[in-house]
């Protein structure tokens, strides 16, 4: 009897996993599919005004090659999970962020979907 109740548990269990994993991976490529090529202007115009790179050397950075994710928060940002005062705790916790990772894999480009701004930063992962 225990074997049975253990089996279903884990069934149970199974099913609310891949029910889970299945909804967060279809909204995900969703929102990178919404929102890609907003990104990659945004983030081709932040690195041209940043760095003394030309539009050409950015196109190739941030090109349709460049690997693209949806993320809830931007990891980027310093503020502390208890500093809910901050004006920028939303977009480090909770605002959907479509981080491009460039071509040569040394850069990192996280894209705010709800403020339309991006954040440049080296790639540490």
């Amino acid at each position: 009897m225990r074997t049975v109740l253990f089996g279903l548990i884990l069934l149970a269990v199974g099913k609310v996993w891949f029910q889970d994993h299945t909804y967060r991976t279809a909204m995900s490529d969703a929102v990178v599919e919404a929102y890609r090529d907003r990104a990659v202007e945004v983030c081709r115009l932040s690195a041209s005004r940043r760095a003394t790179a030309s539009r050409d050397v950015a196109a190739t950075i941030w090109g349709p090659a460049s690997k693209a994710e949806a993320v809830i928060g931007n990891p980027d940002i310093r503020v502390a999970i208890w500093d809910t005062e901050n004006p920028l705790w939303s977009q480090r916790f909770r605002d959907i962020q479509l981080v491009l990772t460039s071509t040569n894999g040394g850069t990192r480009c996280a894209y705010d979907v709800r403020h339309g701004a991006a954040t440049l930063s080296l790639a540490s992962r």
